[in-house]
């Protein structure tokens, strides 16, 4: 690429750089430091790897700590991509959104020519070296240093022993003069032999934390200012760290997974109960996600075996053990784009592809999706590292849209502005083109007017906005409710056409009414407005309607809306409350939480505290959580009169004071944790998925029977209003 090696532009005002595709990403960095400015990330590989290469096959590196991956909104704000179409090959210049498709696409949708990246205000960065008693104190320690926000700080790597002092180069790492670190000494009650047996150290490379290093039982080994290092601090984490170690050892392998912020620490001692130091020795980055910190692991592997099939098989059982506890795998041991970094293609992406590149020249063999000339999902999982972006990128960049530029004269632009979804994406059970998203509202009057919706399923989210007690905020069962939705959604089958409808995050909450914050509607209004959004339903053509509840508040008047519409549309409508599953007899969640905690604890207590710990920690103020009491588990349980009972048993209409002055109820304080929270959530979020299978299955006909009434009833029935 020695053609594209020009820096183009570069505005010293706005930190944003312009360059071809083969600029070398130290050359990049030093340009922009000639301006106050340097690079927001880069691979291990800066001295060189070509901006181009990074963009197209990369995803993350020294200084997403800061800033996130390549798959954050903004972190490549331009490319100018060249076509490999017939006759007239395009040369197109995408932005915002639009790069989505091809960032991380392996080349797969378009030759890069020219990337426009931001920066960052260039710092004068020091290098600094801690040893540990152990890896869970230095994963501890790394995780607090990047919390903490008066500390600056690009990167953060974790080594387990040995393998800062056997793969990595000693005295370049540790600043030492042998080919060991310091030995712990007596003034810190510690020695060369401990933790889990002679050499235990761990090493954490991080900014200029020492006091926090000490908290952690630490032992700063080395601080030296960046560019006075005798090498790169970044050249011994990330990829170079399994590099090194292969120069050393053949036979070691690597993994490359995620472990999440709300969990990191959970997950990271699970892995370490789960296999010795002789299967895998764990190297971990500190990565900014979404705003919190967790880690990327990619652990040094040598998985058992005699033989190559036998140590293959182990190394996907690995693979396997990880995904199955959570810990979502990015597999480097293949060719697949779908199988390795983006996990899954969606519409969108295929579609463009099949603009830009509708031969499959490029890259040939590397997307399963064109392989099948099927995505491999309508959404992307949001655990993966690329999901998210690449379910939000518009795909208006095969037609011209508000992003895209094209070199291409207004006549071949018109002719590829006709279907913006691509040719041959049909919608389930149908010829028609397909939608590219499980969204109501992002489908456009055209799709719903062309698709076959016979089978189609509508989902109406209610939620409510009310008083969760002092440790959890307001819109709980909102944003659980969102959440589980959309991770159900991503798990459905290609075939099951179901629509999200915009969430009711508004509901029926008078029980709490008296406290600070709530938003309530009164049951008239919120029951007529759920009747008329089921009768837009209906005037589509859809007649399966599931009410997705998240509030008990809701509830019966859900049944009753339910009834009503099947009444006036025959409309099948299913009423599904979000958290059922953890009621359902037999189920995972079913010895989680206690009896007297299912049936008093279900607002704000153990089990809300648990959901929102895995799904939103950083909005939990667990200093805040009590073990709230309810007045109703009180009371005898074999009174006739009770203050409050679940299901169909005999209570009061009680408000939730009534319950406890704080207006929850549950063990929030002492029986919640987040790896509840995420066994809580798949449970749920499979519940879901099944349930809008088989609602996308049933015959409505066969379901809601319209046969003569015995005795015949004439008009007797009437109207259910």
């Amino acid at each position: 690429m020695s053609g594209l090696d020009k820096i183009e532009s570069i505005d010293a005002e706005a930190g944003t750089i312009r360059c071809g595709a083969g600029v070398k990403l130290c050359d990049l960095e030093d340009h922009a430091r000639q301006h106050g400015w340097e690079l927001r990330q880069h691979p291990s590989t800066r001295r060189t790897a070509s901006v181009g290469g990074f963009v197209a096959g990369g995803s993350t590196g020294h200084g997403a700590l800061l800033h996130g991956g390549l798959s954050e909104d903004g972190a490549v704000l331009g490319l100018r991509v060249v076509t490999a179409e017939d006759q007239t090959p395009r040369v197109l210049e995408l932005s915002g959104r639009d790069v989505f498709p091809v960032v991380h696409a392996y080349g797969t949708n378009g030759v890069i020519t020219s990337v426009e990246l931001p920066l960052a205000r260039a710092q004068a960065w020091s290098d600094v070296t801690a040893a540990f008693p152990s890896l869970d104190a230095a994963a501890a320690f790394a995780l607090d240093v990047a919390n903490a926000p008066a500390v600056v700080k690009r990167g953060i790597s974790v080594f387990q022993a040995p393998i800062a002092h056997k793969y990595l180069e000693a005295d370049a790492l540790m600043h030492a003069t042998g080919a060991d670190a310091p030995q712990w000494d007596s003034a810190h009650g510690r020695d060369g032999a401990m933790a889990a047996g002679g050499d235990a150290r761990h090493v954490a490379m991080v900014g200029p934390v020492e006091r926090l290093c000490a908290e952690h039982g630490g032992l700063t080994t080395r601080v030296v200012k960046a560019t006075e290092a005798p090498r790169p601090m970044y050249e011994f984490g990330w990829n170079h760290t399994t590099l090194h170690a292969l120069r050393a050892d053949k036979s070691v392998t690597y993994l490359q997974c995620v472990l999440e912020p709300s969990s990191a620490l959970g997950l990271l001692r699970r892995v370490s109960g789960e296999f010795g130091p002789s299967e895998l020795l764990q190297h971990l980055e500190v990565v900014n996600f979404g705003g919190r910190a967790g880690f990327a692991s990619l652990a040094l592997l040598w998985p058992k075996g005699e033989t190559g099939e036998a140590a293959n098989q182990r190394l996907r059982e690995i693979l396997s053990w990880h995904e199955a506890n959570g810990i979502p795998v990015f597999d480097p041991h293949t060719h697949v784009l779908e199988d390795g970094g983006m996990k899954v293609t969606d519409w969108a992406q295929l579609g463009f592809k099949r603009r830009v590149d509708p031969h499959g020249l490029l890259n040939p063999g590397k997307m399963r999706a064109w392989e099948e000339q099927s995505a491999t999902a309508d959404t992307s999982d949001p655990r993966g590292a690329f999901a998210a972006s690449y379910r939000i990128a518009d795909t208006s960049a095969v037609g011209g849209g508000p992003n895209v530029a094209t070199s291409a004269t207004a006549a071949d632009a018109s002719s590829t502005a006709a279907d913006s979804f691509g040719t041959h994406a049909s919608s389930p059970g149908s010829g028609r083109r397909r939608p590219r998203s499980r969204l109501w509202g992002e489908w456009s009057t055209a799709d719903f007017a062309e698709a076959d919706l016979s089978q189609a399923v509508a989902v109406l989210p209610l939620g409510a906005v009310e008083a969760h007690g002092p440790h959890l905020p307001l819109g709980v069962d909102a944003m659980h409710n969102a959440d589980l939705l959309h991770r159900a959604l991503a798990a459905l089958p290609e075939e099951a056409l179901v629509l999200a409808m915009p969430p009711l995050d508004v509901g029926v909450s008078c029980e709490h009414a008296g406290f600070a914050g709530t938003l309530e509607l009164s049951a008239e209004t919120a029951a007529a407005a759920w009747c008329e959004l089921g009768a837009c339903v209906a005037r589509v053509g859809i007649r399966k309607l599931v009410l997705y509840n998240s509030h008990g508040g809701n509830h019966a008047l859900a049944e009753v809306v339910a009834r009503r519409l099947r009444k006036r549309h025959g409309m099948l409508t299913v009423l599904a409350m979000n958290l059922g599953a953890s009621m359902a007899p037999g189920s995972a969640c079913a010895n989680l939480f206690p009896e007297d905690e299912m049936r008093y604890g279900l607002h704000g207590g153990a089990l809300e505290t648990s959901l929102m710990l895995h799904l939103r920690p950083q909005l939990v103020s667990t200093s805040a959580a009590k073990d709230f009491a309810s007045r109703a588990a009180e009371q005898p349980k074999d009174a006739a009169l009770q203050l409050h009972a679940p299901g169909f048993a005999t209570k009061t209409g009680w408000l939730s004071q009534d319950l406890n002055a704080h207006g929850v109820v549950g063990a929030a304080a002492t029986l919640s944790s987040a790896e509840k929270g995420a066994t809580l959530a798949r449970e749920c979020v499979e519940s879901l998925r099944k349930l809008l299978v088989e609602v996308h299955a049933a015959d409505v006909d066969e379901l809601l029977s319209d046969r003569p009434l015995f005795p015949p009833q004439g008009d007797a029935g009437g109207e259910l209003r």
